[in-house]
């Protein structure tokens, strides 16, 4: 029998693509059997926080973890485990003990934490309260308060508003929410799902927004310090109760340290500012035994690589990553432990799985991310070429893609295209699988505030993940509640799952993500 030569031309390909189906389909199966019936992520995310955490920045304890991520990794006899260093100047700061209490007009113990990278306070001390409520204005403040400080307690800042609690303190987006994101024109939307600063290059004006934001205070602490206060005392309206010790940025040898400073309760905040105002005078006794040291090797990014199989595509690159530092209130269980343990889970999964890709895989765990992209922005200026600069490393053309993770420990909703229309339709194909899930929504919009932005800014396609809020913005950020009770089984084993097959289909493509513009 006679069969044309376009019947046979035909047949042949449709076999090769009903192959190659049904290639990734068992992929698929195996990425899904390890992720979802062998899970590890939990043990790894309790390791993380109740053993390792918290990962400050510079610190012993941050490298104790990296040491254990690294030996973990290797266990699973992934190809390459290293470090690489970000920071020979950031310093550690580790607290011994600390308390604080009102002994005037009556007794109160004042739920407290230590601001990072403040002195110790050299043995109890004793003093009066006073409130400096505006101190932004800090030529008002010299004048009005010059030469009156010596020996004083400081409450800066406003009162929070009054809370009632009526709004839920944890939430999920809503289908109307993911829809208006989906349905987005504009990389830079009026209401996106996650946090963003609008159409600026973050990156090339780091430095600025650093010191816009996060040292704006420097001047006004300095002050307090050379007029002989004894501590100072703030807070952050996380109702009801949350302490929220983010805000202190004195991380390098050369930064002036501040005075013992707390950030203490809503609640005992609203009380101090009320008994000021009635003309009384809260005692206040406190005390901080902390530590400052500089350890250059504790900072280190751990990086770890599955090889890939195919002569001519194993030297471009899949990433993933999350930073794997803290602030210190907690155990860093939700920012970004979660993030950290699902990226590792992730490697886990593909390599337990026998898959072997054809491109590299290769895991970043960075430090210092809490402190401006210290150790992404390293990693980049490294392999990448200088921010500001022209002229770009080869290394660049090889990363196919950078997937982050960092907004807590919700489930994976679907992935911020970063204004990336080419990619839309591979991921839409991509993450089809796993619809039933809902982890499958793709938005045109940025969002910004972590490391992707660094991978963004090189022209790399670098992507982060939506996830649910739960309680990430409400509880757990950056405050003395960011525990492994925060952190759903369920969405983690999502997560793990859903990136891995993600990473894995990436990384056998016939060509790279395509690169914006």
């Amino acid at each position: 029998m006679k069969i044309s030569f376009k019947i046979l031309i035909t047949a042949i390909l449709f076999t090769g693509y009903a192959a190659t189906s049904q290639t990734t389909s068992q992929a698929l199966s195996k990425i899904n059997t390890e992720g979802f019936q062998k899970s590890q992520v939990m043990d790894l995310i309790s390791d993380l926080s109740d053993v390792y955490g918290p990962r400050l920045t510079g610190t012993n304890q941050y490298y104790t973890a990296a040491e254990w991520a690294k030996k973990t990794m290797e266990s699973w006899e992934v190809d390459k485990v290293y470090f690489e260093n970000y920071c020979d100047d950031c310093m550690g700061w580790e607290v011994k003990s600390f308390n604080i209490e009102m002994i005037e007009p009556a007794y109160m113990k004042i739920q407290a934490y230590p601001y990072a990278w403040t002195e110790s306070s050299k043995g109890v001390q004793t003093g009066d309260l006073i409130w400096i409520e505006n101190y932004a204005d800090l030529e008002q403040v010299k004048k009005q308060w010059a030469g009156k400080l010596q020996g004083k307690n400081i409450l800066i800042g406003s009162a929070p508003e009054q809370n009632m609690l009526f709004d839920p303190l944890s939430s999920r987006f809503t289908e109307d929410q993911i829809e208006e994101a989906e349905k987005s024109i504009l990389p830079v939307p009026n209401n996106p799902l996650g946090p963003s600063i609008g159409d600026i290059d973050i990156i090339g004006n780091l430095d600025a927004i650093f010191n816009t934001f996060m040292r704006k205070d420097d001047a006004f602490f300095a002050f307090l310090k050379a007029e002989g206060a004894l501590s100072m005392l703030g807070t952050t309206p996380f109702f009801p109760g949350v302490i929220h010790p983010s805000g202190t940025y004195n991380f390098r040898e050369s930064d002036e340290k501040t005075v013992p400073y707390f950030a203490i309760s809503p609640e005992n905040f609203g009380k101090l500012s009320r008994l000021i105002d009635k003309k009384l005078t809260p005692e206040i006794k406190f005390h901080l035994d902390s530590e400052l040291y500089l350890t250059p090797k504790n900072n280190v990014n751990i990086i770890a690589e599955i090889t890939g199989s195919d002569p001519k595509l194993k030297n471009e690159v899949v990433m993933i990553g999350a930073h794997f530092d803290s602030w210190h209130p907690a155990s860093g269980a939700t920012d970004n432990g979660a993030g950290s343990a699902v990226m590792m889970e992730v490697m886990r999964i593909i390599k337990e799985s026998g898959l072997i890709p054809k491109r590299t895989i290769r895991i970043a765990l960075w430090g210092g991310e809490e402190q401006g992209y210290l150790g992404s922005m390293a990693y980049a200026e490294s392999h990448f070429g200088k921010v500001k600069e022209t002229t770009r490393k080869k290394e660049v053309e090889n990363i196919s893609a950078y997937i982050n993770m960092d907004n807590g420990a919700g489930q994976m909703r679907g992935l911020y295209l970063q204004g990336n229309e080419a990619v839309k339709p591979i991921f839409e194909n991509m993450l089809e699988p796993y619809a039933y899930l809902d982890v499958n929504n793709l938005t045109i919009q940025n969002t910004n505030f972590t490391d992707h932005d660094v991978f963004d800014y090189y022209k790399i396609p670098g992507f982060q993940i939506i996830q649910d809020p739960l309680n990430y913005g409400t509880v757990t950020h950056h405050t003395n509640l960011d525990d492994l009770e925060y952190v759903p089984e369920r969405d983690m084993m999502i997560n793990a799952t859903v990136i891995a097959a993600l990473v894995y289909q990436i990384a056998q493509r016939d060509s790279m993500l395509p690169r914006e513009d």
